[in-house]
């Protein structure tokens, strides 16, 4: 809260771009760039942002010119179904598992469009689930994915932590993204073709997830629906990282704080987490969800300076592999 508030906008240029994806859906798949030139890198850098960020949240932005300043000068942002004024075109949503998960295709675009480059993703809480799912599948092992950072990832979704409808917590954090979301999806539905519209009308009921007053009722009356599985506890099966993390094939660091309420620390699954050398831990004492905020005058996040580190350990690791 206090990043979205009073961080200040980095001086990056934002050159807008879309990704078709192969069933009619559409994202903005953005580039970040400093206002001057730099030196071409060999390295492009994902950042696959949480669910209430896109492009131009404080949060991706200063995560986006920190890896610019580090020398990173491919850095795109990739956002998903129904954000940044695109509507849905298609009844399929983004999501952290299967063919809801778009990353593939993206990998695809990137190595058209820019061959020669090493692919390192930067993933934020669902973003990092994403990112997780996309690695532990056979499509990643293509040599032009090197790796990722991620932080503020939830390893194990668990109905009490999302299933919460009152407290402190709540009020924070909770209350907000249930309110963005449903705002999102009605004003998607409202542009999508009314041929779509009415069959995804059909699969949802309408009022309950417009009432909804957790998480859990979220993706219980609508992600679940929507994905073809039975119900919020399938889904929290399905996208939990702790599942597959044994599967990842490339070196990620994942960036984690043993007081993230939204991400309990508990949930890590540590000797499950330990037996893929592919996996580092950097944990820290505190630094909350997604935010990390190191001063207040002015506000600065610690993964402005962590994030960067990370993605060049990533790069360094498999530069002396080959």
């Amino acid at each position: 809260m206090v990043r979205t508030k009073y961080e200040k906008t980095p001086p990056v240029n934002i050159k807008k771009g879309t990704l078709q994806l192969s069933d009619g859906g559409l994202v903005a798949f953005d580039k970040i760039s400093l206002e001057y030139e730099q030196d071409d890198s060999d390295y492009t850098i994902v950042i696959v942002p949480g669910l209430r960020e896109s492009t131009h949240s404080v949060k991706v932005l200063s995560t986006a010119n920190a890896l610019l300043h580090k020398g990173f000068s491919n850095v795109f942002v990739l956002n998903y179904r129904a954000s940044c004024s695109i509507p849905l075109r298609s009844k399929r949503m983004s999501s952290a598992f299967g063919e809801h998960n778009h990353i593939n295709e993206c990998v695809e675009y990137l190595e058209g469009e820019m061959p020669k480059n090493k692919i390192v993703f930067v993933g934020a809480c669902l973003g990092s689930m994403c990112v997780i799912d996309y690695l532990s599948k056979s499509e990643s092992k293509r040599p032009s994915v090197v790796g990722a950072v991620c932080h503020s990832c939830n390893w194990h979704l668990k109905t009490e932590t999302f299933g919460v409808t009152s407290g402190f917590e709540y009020n924070l954090f909770h209350k907000n993204l249930i309110k963005d979301t449903v705002q999102r999806i009605f004003k998607s539905s409202d542009e999508i073709e009314s041929k779509l519209k009415d069959e995804w009308h059909q699969e949802i009921d309408i009022e309950k997830v417009k009432n909804a007053k957790s998480i859990w009722e979220l993706e219980e009356n609508y992600v679940a629906p929507l994905t073809k599985i039975s119900g919020a506890d399938e889904y929290y099966q399905r996208v939990s990282p702790v599942f597959k993390c044994h599967k990842v094939h490339k070196p990620v660091v994942v960036i984690n704080s043993r007081d993230d309420f939204m991400a309990p620390f508990k949930n890590m699954d540590l000797e499950n987490f330990q037996k893929n050398p592919n996996l580092l831990l950097w944990s820290t004492a505190a630094g909350g969800h997604v935010s990390f905020v190191e001063t207040l005058f002015p506000v600065t996040s610690y993964l402005d300076r962590a994030i960067p580190e990370a993605a060049d350990l990533v790069c360094q690791f498999v530069e002396q592999q080959s």
